[in-house]
């Protein structure tokens, strides 16, 4: 047999890939270190290799500043080698006491993420941290581009060679970077059979885009012609990448020289930026230009934690900055894990770099840069005033709109359209706005142009001069500035701020920021809160002044947590102020304390700043920190759990709903420090003041218990023993000086799974109050309190009733502190009442006589039931707001007595009636009590107690029994317009429609034709019954209604969703209702939504218009996002486009039309949305 062998040659690219894999390819050591250090020197120049023997693990030092970070390298090609020599080499360092906690890892092998991640673990367990890997892929792209490091590690000869497979500047973990929000632009990319240009922004990452498609190689700059036609022959790409085309076109030229020539099969993918595709497209035709669009906040934040950025303040600032920007995410996460540069990421100074290199690289002018400069300076400008800029700048209008756009290809300036409503005109006039964004690089960038010590434009008065209408925004850029440290800031005076106040509306971000100047801002910016405060309590306005006492709230915070002097003391000057005008300040004082824990915004509450507080409360005097204003900061400071709720700065609108709970060192440190103030508080503290620390006691037995928390948290064992020893601590602290019975009683409470108790003197107060044992069943527990309370009840019973009441009223306020409010009141009546010889009479009378009437209804029903109420006591019952109910109940539903009943029943009104929609109390009404109610002379009395009797059986089993006056009574019967129950005039509606639909017509063209209060006529609880009409029966209806003024809206009720009555219904010639009005009725709009298809056959005899029909689809209220809705209804319209029937096809098609920019447009914004987030600058 023959075998022949066929030549296969191997490119450069794969001839280092294979060499790098095979394990039987040795490769020197030693020879690799030394390779490793002079590679790497360029990157990091205080590399310094240490020689062998004296290394105790590391093979080199990189020295950034003070901070020295050990380098580890190995030639291992394997896993387990490479996590071997980390662990060898970390294990060697603390052996011998060498003082590097961080490290840089360099080997042979593959490092996935999960294998970096592995990595950073071993770091971790030797108290290290892994601060950078450079992997075998990093190792292969430097092996192509140094061909003597080749040729002595990999013995590959051969030149420079044409192509690389990642872009050159690649992140040593490149290849590992996710590329999440990329998929479908990628699988458009491999699909296509075109060339493509993939423009974007600068630092959207359009290279790695290119380098995560099939078969992509990158083309170096400029190689010759020769040696370029022969690594393609000999690399044979899929797609050859033109890396920033815009400044190679003789590149792209080439390539498709050689491609057309040679006849080769590869695509060109050109990326550039978004103001060069034109220019590439000349040199690149017949291409497909697809945009490598900014990342959402979402997207960029799971990159973030991939790289090791997981303190979610950080991320926010991070997202802020690099707005979208991956490349510039990253490069701002290498600064911090790897440089540990917070400042210049913090202030925005290292983002200014990357962005004065992108105005070089894209020869920005100097004009161009002093525009982008005066923007930012400026805040926000409109069309109108750019007329000005241009006239300030000496620049002609059209140069300055083309120097605006040369900066803003960036993605630095941010333009949006707005529509404003001209009276005089009475037209909408659309208008742009332009500023320079985010925030924090818009001060950046005024500071390099404006402050930085450098010859600005123009002088900062001329600037001020020509728009004083943006003075505070010109004064925030300067405070911002300044804050961010620029070389010569201009520090606006406290003068100056308070001149520009009343001409902003912004004030509140220029105040917080004006405070975080210095003491003396912060401490002016809180007397500027203070004074509104006391303008708003002078003036009365209420809701100004929660607002203003917040706002000094969340100021006095900002100073507390930098420790400037006096404030608290300003505020607490403040609350006695709002105290003693009736005002409640606690919520004030709750905002203080919420803004310095700081817990709202992903991080943990801070305790250092919490203790800042109590140390400044601590210095405040004693006459000026009242027992109230003291308990209010005492209460809220010791809180041990508490909310830290905030919208997620990622995912637009989604809530991060999250609770805390103190650890137990800062609970012992917390309450370490507010305990001794308690102490010589206690014995003179109000019983409401003893209360508010009760309920305080009450959130710390609650972690001693090891209840549930809040969201399904449940405290560890170690905070459990500290809220036990919290708790006993108030507990017995407050216990002396507990006295009054309500407090005692709220205490005994409280305080119960303490094993603490107070001793309450008084048995009656002691029977009411008692709790129920939890593990004592319902009958039992009520048993032993019913036998406590006639033991108590035993000795009043004996006295005259006047001993009894005169209890009673004097101990309703202490029943009420003690939560039991009346309804302990209620239970010494109903035991009373309950008696063997209960002599109601004898003690309603004395209730009455001590205005206790409002609780005896358990007398009430006895005295009815036993006929012993008299017409003068009822008189004064009907009399009393508080027992009128209960005796009209009462007697409805028991009383024998006709000469009783037609008392009551004469003095009803219609109100009285109404408020027996939840006393179910009619259908239990003997027959002469129910006919004197339906044969009332009030029309409204006779029909709403016919309405509630009906009803009332709908809800039981036993069918509703046949009454000759009930029919002629619900004639009389009007909705009420303020039901709290409207199921119940819902059902009596139904019993009427089943019974009676002539009455029922009847009662629906009453309500339809009566006067309103409002302009909106309620018709919801005549929806289910119409429906029970036959059609015929709803035609009578309809034909009642027709020529009414809300004819429009009681069609669609009368519809009752039945399409075949509609369109039988608009067909007749006397129907004279508009398609428009028709359409524009609230009960169609915000009621049944109609498929399209359905609306447009019923109504067709109409003939509307088509886009009368279409624009049905956005009336009404609906849930989701834009384009969600959109994305939905176009599914919809493209499914009836299909249709058969030619008028729901052309309905259908027309909806595609004016719905799929709709879709396209909502596409778009959402994604800015995304991107942006909810950033308020």
């Amino acid at each position: 047999m023959r075998v022949s062998a066929e030549l296969v040659e191997v490119n450069l690219l794969d001839r280092i890939d294979q060499r790098l894999s095979d394990m039987r390819a040795r490769i020197n050591p030693h020879d690799f270190e030394d390779c490793a250090t002079s590679l790497l020197s360029p990157i990091h120049p205080g590399l310094v290799p240490i020689t062998g023997g004296t290394d105790f693990g590391l093979d080199a030092e990189i020295t950034e500043g003070s901070r020295t970070t050990g380098l580890i390298i190995t030639s291992s090609r394997s896993w387990s080698g490479a996590q071997r020599s980390l662990r060898d080499s970390l294990r060697s360092m603390r052996k011998n006491q060498v003082p590097v906690q961080r490290v840089v890892v360099v080997n042979l092998a593959e490092a996935n993420r999960s294998k970096r991640e592995k990595l950073r673990g071993i770091a971790k367990e030797f108290d290290g941290e892994l601060v950078q890997v450079y992997d075998r892929a990093w190792f292969a792209n430097q092996f192509r581009e140094n061909p003597d490091w080749r040729r002595k590690i990999l013995n590959i000869e051969g030149g420079p060679f044409s192509f690389s497979r990642q872009p050159r500047g690649a992140r040593p973990d490149e290849q590992q970077l996710s590329s999440i929000g990329r998929d479908a632009l990628i699988t458009d990319i491999d699909e296509s059979d075109s060339d493509v240009i993939l423009f974007g922004v600068p630092g959207v990452g359009k290279s790695h885009v290119a380098s995560k498609l099939d078969g992509a190689l990158f083309l170096e700059q400029h190689p010759t012609p020769e040696r370029l036609l022969d690594d393609l022959i000999e690399a044979r790409p899929a797609l050859v990448v033109v890396d920033d085309s815009g400044t190679r076109p003789q590149d792209v030229d080439l390539l498709i020289q050689l491609r057309d020539a040679e006849k080769l099969n590869y695509r060109i993918v050109a990326t550039c930026w978004p103001h060069e595709r034109d220019q590439v497209s000349d040199h690149l035709p017949n291409s497909i230009q697809l945009e490598v669009d900014l990342l959402t906040r979402e997207e960029l934040g799971a990159l973030l934690r991939e790289h090791g950025i997981t303190r979610l303040s950080v991320i926010v600032h991070l997202l802020t900055q690099a707005d979208g920007c991956p490349a510039w995410a990253l490069n701002l996460a290498d600064l911090l894990v790897r440089d540990g540069d917070w400042d210049s990421v913090m202030t925005g100074n290292a983002l200014r770099g990357h962005i004065f290199a992108f105005l070089r690289r894209s020869n920005a002018s100097a004009d161009a840069v002093y525009v982008l400069g005066t923007l930012a300076l400026l805040g926000q400008v409109s069309d109108d005033q750019l007329r000005r800029l241009a006239g300030l700048l000496e620049i002609r209008q059209p140069d300055l709109m083309r120097l605006i756009s040369s900066v803003a290809i960036a993605g630095l300036i941010d333009v949006q359209d707005h529509k404003l409503y001209n009276y005089e005109s009475e037209q909408i006039e659309r208008t742009q706005t332009y500023r320079v964004q985010p925030r924090l690089i818009a001060a950046s960038v005024a500071s390099e142009v404006y402050f930085s010590g450098a010859a600005s434009p123009v002088r900062l008065r001329d600037v001020q001069d020509t728009f004083p209408e943006l003075a505070a925004d010109i004064m925030q850029t300067q405070i911002y500035t300044k804050l961010l440290g620029a070389t010569r800031p201009r520090v606006p005076t406290t003068s100056e701020l308070i001149a520009v106040l009343p001409n902003t509306k912004k004030d509140v971000e220029l105040l917080r920021s004006f405070g975080q100047l210095g003491p003396e801002q912060a401490k002016a910016v809180v007397e500027i809160h203070r004074a509104c405060v006391t303008t708003a309590l002078n003036n009365g306005y209420s809701a100004t002044l929660e607002n203003e006492a917040k706002l000094l709230a969340a100021r006095v915070a900002d100073a507390v947590k930098r420790q400037v002097s006096g404030v608290v003391d300003i505020f607490v000057k403040t609350l006695s102020a709002l105290e003693s005008t009736g005002h409640d300040i606690k919520p004030v004082v709750r905002k203080l304390v919420q803004e310095v824990r700081d817990a709202r915004n992903g991080d943990q509450p801070q305790l250092a700043d919490l203790m800042e507080l109590v140390e400044a409360l601590q210095s405040v005097p004693d006459a000026e920190l009242t027992d109230s204003i003291w308990a209010a900061f005492t209460c809220e400071v010791l809180t041990p759990t508490f909310d830290g709720n905030y919208m997620s700065p990622e995912v637009v609108n989604q809530v991060v709903f999250q609770s805390f709970t103190w650890a137990a060192p800062h609970m012992e440190k917390l309450y370490g420090a507010i305990q001794p103030t308690f102490a010589p508080r206690l014995p003179d503290l109000s019983p409401v003041i003893q209360l508010e620390l009760i309920d305080l006691l009450d959130q710390w037995v609650r972690i001693a218990n090891g209840w549930a928390l809040p969201f399904g948290g449940k405290a560890n064992s170690t905070q459990v023993r500290a809220g036990k020893r919290i708790a006993a601590s108030i507990a017995n602290t407050l216990a002396p000086f507990v006295v009054t019975p309500g407090a005692r009683a709220r205490f005994n409470k409280t305080a119960k799974t303490l094993n603490i108790r107070l001793d309450e003197p008084d048995k009656l107060f002691a029977a009411l109050t008692n709790e129920h044992e939890r593990v004592t069943g319902y009958e039992e527990n009520r048993r032993r309190k019913e036998a406590a309370l006639d033991t108590a009840l035993a000795w009043y019973k004996q006295q005259a009733p006047e001993v009894l009441m005169g209890w009673l009223t004097a101990h309703e306020p202490e029943l009420a502190t003690a939560s039991h409010a009346t309804t302990g009141i209620w239970q010494v009546f109903r035991r009373l009442a309950y008696q063997p010889n209960p002599e109601p009479t004898k003690w309603l009378t004395a209730a009455i006589d001590h205005g206790l009437a409002g609780s005896t209804t358990p007398l009430i029903d006895v005295c009815v039931r036993t006929n012993q109420l008299t017409p003068e006591i009822a008189d004064q019952l009907l009399a009393d707001p508080n027992s009128r109910h209960g005796i009209i109940s009462a007697v409805i539903e028991d009383s024998t007595n006709p000469a009783l009943v037609q008392k009551v029943v004469d003095q009803l009104a219609p109100r009285d009636v109404q408020q027996l929609e939840s006393a179910f109390v009619l259908k239990e009404a003997p027959e002469p009590t129910r006919h004197a109610l339906f044969t009332h002379p009030n029309d409204r009395v006779r029909g709403t107690a016919a309405a509630l009797w009906a009803a009332e059986w709908f809800y039981d089993n036993d069918p509703m029994p046949d009454d000759p006056d009930w029919l002629n009574a619900m004639k009389s019967y009007t909705v009420p317009e303020n039901s709290r129950h409207e199921h119940i005039h819902t059902q009596a509606l139904n019993t009427l429609a089943k019974a009676s639909p002539k009455i029922f017509i009847e009662v629906f063209t009453m309500h339809a034709t009566a006067p309103t209060r409002s302009s909106h006529r309620d018709l919801g609880q005549w929806k289910e019954p119409v429906r029970l009409l036959t059609p015929a029966e709803r035609s009578e209806l309809w034909q009642q209604v027709t020529d009414t003024e809300i004819a429009g809206e009681l069609f669609w009720v009368i519809a009752g969703k039945d399409a075949d009555w509609i369109r039988k219904t608009v067909s007749e010639s006397t129907f004279n209702i508009s398609i428009h009005d028709l359409l524009g009725a609230l009960q169609f709009q915000f009621g049944y939504r109609y498929p399209l298809e359905t609306l447009s056959t019923m109504l067709r005899p109409l003939s509307p218009e088509t886009d009368d029909l279409l624009g049905t689809l956005e009336a009404g209220s609906f849930s989701g996002e834009e384009h969600e809705r959109y994305a939905a209804t176009l599914d919809n319209l493209r499914d009836l486009a299909t249709f058969k029937d030619d008028d729901i096809a052309r309905l259908g098609r027309r909806g595609v039309e004016i719905y799929e920019p709709l879709l396209k447009e909502a596409l778009v914004k959402a994604r800015q949305k995304a991107v942006r987030g909810f950033r308020t600058d």
